[in-house]
């Protein structure tokens, strides 16, 4: 079994937060017996490695960037080769009179990271206040990093409102500095010389702050560099900022701005990846997605609050975690260019995602019956200001959780169901691909599913209501509080249809409303009006290839 790399890179604290939960998963995923038989293939995104000790380790193939403040307790450098120490006075060759010893305030780890530090017990007994607690996304890491790994920009700090990365020009600007661009370059290029044999990028990006500058000027630099290599794009919104907390009319003024401003970032990153991406996927957990982000998306059987980011980024990499197995998988040769190919189909680059989490399924169900009462469309969209549809579709399907002696009744025991078209389906994916040849009309569908659900552990929320059994199946026996669930069945899609017009035109008619003169922090670091004008051209040209008039 040949491995076909990617290299990971993530840009901005809300980017971050969706990657440590995606990490975190595909950990809980790692088989370590014969009897666990695991489908996927590791090897894409992790590498292996030793320690300075010669020890052995096993690492994200992953470079990330994040502000000055962000990582709290985390070292920059990680923690599987930390071997820094403060020396002793008598150590230092200078005269003890000259030498002034300061120390910061130490900061203390939460509960839970202290109880993985000490191998001490994290089971489901155990129970943690992650909803306090976790402030940074280092507070629910579990994963351990390579020390090529973190990038700390110490120019900006984090949640400093007053002097933040806030602009799209800023990050333009960061990756033009020798010190940054070259660091980061390097880095990449030691871990792509490390592959036998690339695929390309996976890149979450914060997509309306500083880092979707810095971010696409990275894309860029990858286009110049692996020309031949393909660049998924996962932009992402958080459903809500701090600043929406306002309590008197001076900050709701100030709230009003920031929300212009990050439109306005928004346009220029689309209008970028549009150009310079094989394909990007805006993702959101609210309807709206650009200035107040408005209503949150509703998940059956999920009470999460969408003001905590360690709620909404578990939800989106839980989505991406199943919509990538696809090429992750060790059977199959199907591969991230197969991927954008398939739904970059006349420079359509912008992809909708969807999701169903978890896939409700009742406990001692078969999918034929599931399937056949299911009301609605199987999946939520999770890209902002898009409803997908059901016609004229590119789209790419993954189900997992769903082992096959659950598709059906033995033919002795079927009953009623022998009657059923969808009888005669001999595997899960036959059965989904006959359900979407008769929801859908001239539809393209690429299925794909695997038996284990999405695995479990903490740190992920625990929001499930208690209808949702240990194993992720809908019960009438409601689950014990002090019982958590351990995995669910999950369906996610990826789409290229014409419904995403709407997210473009959305964005359009927000930036459009928008004057750029009279944000003079923009014209400060570099953008000026007419190029401001061209990116909404672009826009609205990008819009058109989602039109039907442009395919005749």
């Amino acid at each position: 079994m040949s491995t076909r790399e990617i290299c990971s890179l993530q840009f901005g604290h809300y980017s971050n937060f969706i990657g440590a939960h995606w990490w975190n998963l595909q950990e809980f995923s790692f088989s370590f017996t014969p009897d666990d038989y695991s489908e996927i293939n590791n090897r894409v995104l992790y590498r292996e490695g030793l320690t300075l000790k010669g020890q052995p380790t096993y690492t994200p193939r992953l470079i990330l960037a994040d502000l000055k403040g962000s990582l709290n307790t985390l070292a920059e450098h990680g923690e599987l080769y930390d071997t820094s120490s403060c020396p002793k006075e008598d150590e230092i060759p200078w005269h003890s009179n000259r030498i002034e010893v300061k120390e910061d305030t130490k900061k203390l780890k939460n509960e839970f990271l202290q109880d993985l530090d000490s191998e001490a017990s994290t089971s489901a007994n155990k129970k943690y206040n992650f909803e306090e607690n976790v402030k940074v996304w280092s507070d629910c890491l579990y994963t351990r990093f390579h020390p090529n790994t973190i990038n700390v920009i110490k120019q900006y700090e984090h949640g400093n409102q007053d002097a933040g990365f806030d602009l799209f020009t800023q990050g333009k600007e960061m990756w033009k500095t020798e010190q940054f661009q070259d660091d980061f370059a390097d880095k990449i290029r030691n871990f792509v010389e490390e592959c036998d044999s690339l695929q390309g990028f996976h890149i979450i990006l914060d997509g309306n702050n500083g880092f979707s500058g810095l971010a696409n000027s990275c894309i860029e630099y990858l286009r110049d560099d692996y020309d031949r290599k393909s660049v998924l794009a996962i932009p992402v919104l958080p459903p809500y900022y701090n600043d929406y907390a306002y309590e008197s009319d001076e900050e709701q003024h100030k709230s009003q701005i920031r929300d212009s401003v990050r439109v306005i970032n928004s346009a220029l990153s689309f209008t970028n990846l549009a150009e310079f991406s094989s394909l990007f996927v805006p993702l959101c957990t609210s309807k709206d997605g650009w200035r107040k982000p408005g209503l949150k998306r509703e998940f059956n059987h999920v009470q999460y609050n969408d003001k905590l980011m360690y709620h909404t980024s578990a939800i989106l990499a839980s989505a991406l975690d199943t919509v990538t197995l696809k090429y992750r998988l060790k059977e199959g040769h199907y591969s991230l260019s197969d991927l954008c190919v398939d739904l970059n189909l006349h420079n359509r680059k912008l992809a909708a995602a969807s999701l169903c989490l978890p896939f409700s399924f009742n406990e001692g169900a078969d999918l034929i019956e599931c399937l056949d009462n299911w009301d609605g469309p199987l999946t939520q969209s999770i890209t902002p200001r898009c409803t997908i549809g059901t016609d004229r579709m590119m789209q790419l399907i993954t189900l997992r959780g769903i082992p096959e002696d659950r598709l059906k009744k033995p033919h002795d025991k079927a009953g009623a169901q022998k009657d059923m078209p969808a009888y005669r389906c001999k595997n899960i994916n036959e059965m989904l691909n006959f359900y979407m040849s008769c929801t859908t009309f001239g539809t393209a569908t690429n299925v794909t599913n695997i038996s284990k659900g999405l695995t479990l552990k903490k740190p992920f929320p625990n929001f499930f209501d208690n209808k949702v059994g240990i194993r992720g199946n809908i019960s009438a026996v409601l689950r014990k509080e002090t019982e958590d669930v351990q995995s669910i069945p999950i369906l996610a899609g990826l789409h290229s249809c014409n419904e995403i017009s709407t997210t473009i035109e959305s964005l359009h008619s927000e930036a459009k409303k928008l004057k750029v003169e009279r944000f003079p922090q923009f014209a400060s670091t570099g953008l000026e009006r007419d190029e401001y004008k061209e990116c909404l051209e672009k826009l609205l040209d990008f819009k058109e290839c989602y039109e039907d008039s442009y395919l005749l």
